[in-house]
């Protein structure tokens, strides 16, 4: 019977020392970062998101959506680590505005808006913006009011002058990149206007091309993740921040559309990391 007991004893002990354990981060349901992404960023992201977790035992939350939703969602809810839009023009609206809300920021590649048609150009467009306007074509867009591509693509159309006359031709308007791409791969869309880089997808190359427009007319915009001023931990943010725009981070951006050749070269010759904060 005593040899029961000190076995029990021992097998409770075993069993506690082992609660005691310190917990890895990969294990439970501990949220150690949390991103707040442009939709059409999502795979790169998530691929160097995946990477960072292995090395370094902890836990990524990636929360995707139109980059103007969760502007709003992050303003709101006063909480997060990284902000990754889909354009710049968020940053440069907050600072003119005066807030201290993006701090830290890298540079990870661009966002180009681009004509996007079905595979092999069954309609035989070209980068003509005037096309757009032809009730002909079933066209179909993003609400400028819900992310950066419908933003963007409105810029563009006013540039041109063209905003009115599309709109009115659109056979109509969706949230996101990813409904765009589903628009043309479901032929409901002969062209629209979307994300140069969600045609380079595996899953979307084998029904999507691209037509670019000139860049006096369709200017790149620029990637960049910000430091979240809500973020409890911004070291651990910071070493995700250099790690996405290290050499590995640029070229997996270069990878999913975010940067040709030439540009992935000239951002290799400017990495500039950033210096985690004395604590």
């Amino acid at each position: 019977m005593r040899k029961y007991f000190l076995l029990l004893a021992l097998l409770t002990s075993s069993l506690l020392s082992g609660c005691d354990t310190p917990e890895n981060p990969t294990n439970n349901n501990t949220i150690d970062l949390t991103i707040y992404s442009g939709i059409t960023m999502i795979r790169p992201l998530s691929v160097l998101a995946k990477e960072f977790e292995q090395q370094h035992s902890v836990k990524i939350d990636i929360k995707q959506g139109g980059s103007g939703f969760l502007y709003k969602t992050i303003k709101a809810e006063k909480k997060g680590d990284i902000f990754f839009p889909g354009t710049d023009s968020y940053r440069i609206k907050s600072l003119k505005q005066g807030e201290t809300l993006l701090q830290e920021k890298v540079f990870v590649g661009y966002n180009r808006i681009a004509l996007v048609v079905a595979k092999g150009n069954p309609k035989h467009l070209t980068n003509d913006l005037k096309q757009l306007t032809n009730p002909q074509y079933s066209v179909v867009l993003s609400s400028p009011e819900s992310g950066a591509v419908g933003k963007n693509a409105k810029a563009i159309l006013d540039k041109a002058g063209l905003t009115k006359a599309v709109y009115d031709n659109a056979t109509y308007f969706t949230t996101d990149s990813h409904r765009i791409f589903r628009a043309i791969k479901e032929q409901d869309a002969d062209v629209a206007l979307n994300w140069y880089a969600t045609t380079k997808w595996p899953e979307t190359a084998d029904f999507m091309d691209a037509i670019l427009l000139p860049e006096s007319i369709a200017k790149p915009q620029k990637l960049e993740m910000s430091l979240l001023s809500y973020s409890k931990k911004p070291n651990l943010t910071i070493q995700f921040m250099n790690f996405a725009s290290s050499k590995h981070g640029l070229e997996v951006f270069a990878e999913y559309g975010f940067l040709t050749d030439e540009e992935l070269q000239i951002a290799l010759k400017n990495i500039t990391p950033i210096a985690e904060r004395v604590q």
